[in-house]
């Protein structure tokens, strides 16, 4: 598991830590989601497990996970949306940012078919490193 730095934010109220099952996982005060870290067995991986809704209140989750899982050991991060009810533009940028990160960020799934439709219609799906799991 990688170490949980304690970094400050840039103009961002800081989301709650919290552990469940022993593993880090991020929560906002208000709002319906979660990002939960995902042992995956390699010191150069790091997987985020979301859940719920993302929004402009809730996104700042996603933001804290992303920030804590990126050190100089990890080179891929996946990100499992099978579990995302909505996001919004909000959402949507906070994903297209990954993409400008130096480490890689794949999105895994299936994705939900409301999410797989928002990322069509903002036309922004052929801009990100996009790993399905059909079999799911």
């Amino acid at each position: 598991m990688p170490v949980i730095p304690d970094r400050p934010q840039r103009d961002r109220p800081r989301t709650p830590l919290h552990f469940i099952d022993g593993v880090p996982a991020w929560r906002p005060d208000g709002g319906h989601a979660l990002v939960r870290y995902a042992p995956v067995g390699s010191p150069t991986t790091a997987a985020l497990v979301l859940t719920g809704e993302f929004d402009a209140d809730t996104v700042p989750c996603l933001h804290e996970a992303l920030e804590a899982v990126r050190t100089p050991q990890i080179e891929l991060v996946l990100l499992d949306l099978a579990a995302v009810r909505f996001g919004d533009s909000a959402f949507v940028h906070a994903l297209t940012d990954t993409q400008c990160r130096p480490e890689r960020h794949v999105l895994i799934g299936p994705l939900p078919g409301p999410l797989a439709r928002l990322l069509d219609l903002t036309g922004t799906r052929h801009a990100l490193d996009i790993g399905l799991d059909n079999a799911a």
